[in-house]
């Protein structure tokens, strides 16, 4: 600001002696005739104050690029399985661009799934197991196969019961009615000494059969008889039975009652025994309460095999996450600029991609430090770009950058322009641009040359005084251009003040 007050004082000097040697020369210089030419004052150049645009601008010089540029690398190294693009061919985010040959990472995969099932298959049996062992069948206790911290299966057979009410009677059968009949049927035990039927139950069938020389296979059947009082042991009697269709099978023979076998006690379930509720010589009834598991093994097993689950799983997501790198797919949408990638060869350390977003670009300006805190977002640009010549690109500042970079021995900040009319810009495209960080239509105006800024808001000019010659003038001035300047206060539209550069004197 020193300097511009000192060239002030220097114009209001020139400006002064001019008049002053003019006043001088009429006093001293020598009478002439009329016949000698008489010598002009030079004359002051004058402008008037208009109405107009007036604008402040920051101009930085730049390069256009697309919108998005992103470099395929690729998390995985190895070769490259089969590639379905091409150079030039646009893609939208997500689709593949190529495959990486896989190793044994599938193969690993579907044991790992494999292993994972079986895992939740025993973790769901152990969630299923009973807490109790109960009577499958009724009677008096034999003999007790098992004891407080035994495991047990479904088919471990824990004590045998004798049932006195009831009598066994074996009837024996041919193949084909062997085919017919099932454990659990009920039958009709013929009586020949009482001429009467009783009813009993398939026990057992023995789908084997034995043959003797010179007769037909027989298939023996157990049957179950409740002995209601009225039958004793080696009583004799007759297995019937009538099928769907109405005809009667009888087996072959009367045979004897005998006692029934021992029934077995299943334990049904699987698991360490807690604790035994019988003994030895109990009556037991079906569906009595035998014995109680141990259920807190059962939670440390279920626990443990929950974390081994657990940690299969974060095995297998990361073999997914290994096996998705291989699928290498386009980040963003856009056109493949650059390809160097074949099929069977090795990726290199270049990108194995370029993909650029080229349905809009930026101008990116490199904004010097000391403009750099005009800008603002929003702010309207002049893009001019080296091959369209004087064409104005418009446009807007979208961005500011967090952080300078040098550059020679100053600090530049790039500034993201987005342009209006972009479809002839290319990416690399160098140019300039003005950024409006002030603009006004109709003002005030004086262009730079008459007006001399003294301080912010504040200037002089020079106008003439009565007699014409030049003397200083306070105005209050707005925004300071490259072209104009505004005045505010001090002159009206039409006033005439002297050009200050020296033109015309």
């Amino acid at each position: 600001m020193a300097m511009k007050k000192k060239v002030i004082i220097s114009a209001i000097t020139v400006l002064v002696l001019a008049g002053g040697g003019y006043g001088g020369y009429k006093y001293f210089a020598p009478a002439t005739d009329a016949s000698q030419e008489v010598v002009e004052p030079p004359a002051l150049q004058t402008v008037g104050v208009d109405m107009g645009e007036v604008k402040k601008t920051v101009y930085s010089t730049g390069t256009v690029e697309a919108t998005a540029r992103q470099e395929v690398k690729p998390d995985v190294s190895g070769k490259v399985e089969s590639l379905v693009v091409k150079e030039g061919q646009h893609v939208k985010k997500g689709d593949l661009l190529f495959t990486m040959e896989a190793t044994d990472t599938g193969f690993e995969i579907e044991k790992q799934k494999l292993s994972m099932s079986r895992m939740e298959k025993e973790i769901k049996d152990l969630k299923a197991r009973k807490d109790r062992i109960e009577a499958n069948a009724g009677g008096v206790v034999k003999e007790i196969l098992v004891k407080r911290g035994d495991s047990v299966s479904p088919e471990t057979v824990i004590a045998k019961v004798n049932d006195p009410s009831y009598l066994k009677i074996t009837g024996y059968f041919s193949p084909y009615e062997a085919e017919l009949l099932r454990e659990g049927q009920k039958v009709k035990v013929f009586l020949p000494s009482s001429m009467t039927y009783v009813d009993g139950e398939i026990d057992r069938i023995d789908m084997e059969g034995t043959k003797q020389d010179g007769k037909m296979a027989q298939h023996a059947v157990d049957v179950l008889v409740k002995n209601s009082g009225a039958l004793y042991v080696n009583d004799l009697g007759s297995v019937e039975y009538t099928d769907a269709k109405g005809l009667k099978y009888a087996s072959q023979g009367n045979t004897p009652f005998t006692k029934a076998v021992d029934i077995e006690i299943l334990a049904g379930t699987t698991g360490k025994v807690g604790e035994v509720l019988f003994k030895k010589g109990d009556t037991i009834k079906k569906n009595q309460l035998l014995a109680k598991m141990d259920r807190e093994a059962d939670k440390s097993e279920i626990e443990e095999k929950e974390l081994n689950w657990k940690e299969a799983q974060l095995g297998m997501d990361q073999k997914m996450r290994d096996l998705s790198k291989r699928r290498v797919v386009a980040p963003i949408s856009g056109e493949i600029t650059k390809l160097n990638v074949k099929v069977g060869e090795a990726l290199g350390s270049d990108p194995a991609a370029i993909i650029m977003d080229t349905s809009s670009v930026t101008f990116k300006a490199a904004v010097d430090e000391l403009d750099f805190p005009q800008v603002k977002v929003g702010q309207n640009v002049d893009v001019f770009i080296t091959a369209f010549g004087t064409k104005a690109f418009k446009g807007t500042v979208t961005e500011l950058p967090k952080e300078g970079s040098k550059q020679d021995k100053s600090v530049r900040f790039e500034v993201k322009i987005a342009v209006e009319d972009s479809s002839q810009l290319k990416h690399g495209m160098s140019g300039d641009c003005d950024i409006y960080i002030h603009k006004k239509d109709n003002a005030l105006r004086l262009p730079v040359n008459a007006v001399e800024v003294m301080e912010e808001g504040k200037a002089t000019v020079m106008v003439k005084d009565p007699s014409g010659n030049p003397m200083p003038k306070d105005v209050g001035i707005g925004i300071e251009g490259a072209e104009y300047v505004e005045i505010v206060s001090g002159l009206k539209e039409g006033d005439e003040v002297v050009l200050t550069n020296g033109e015309g004197m």
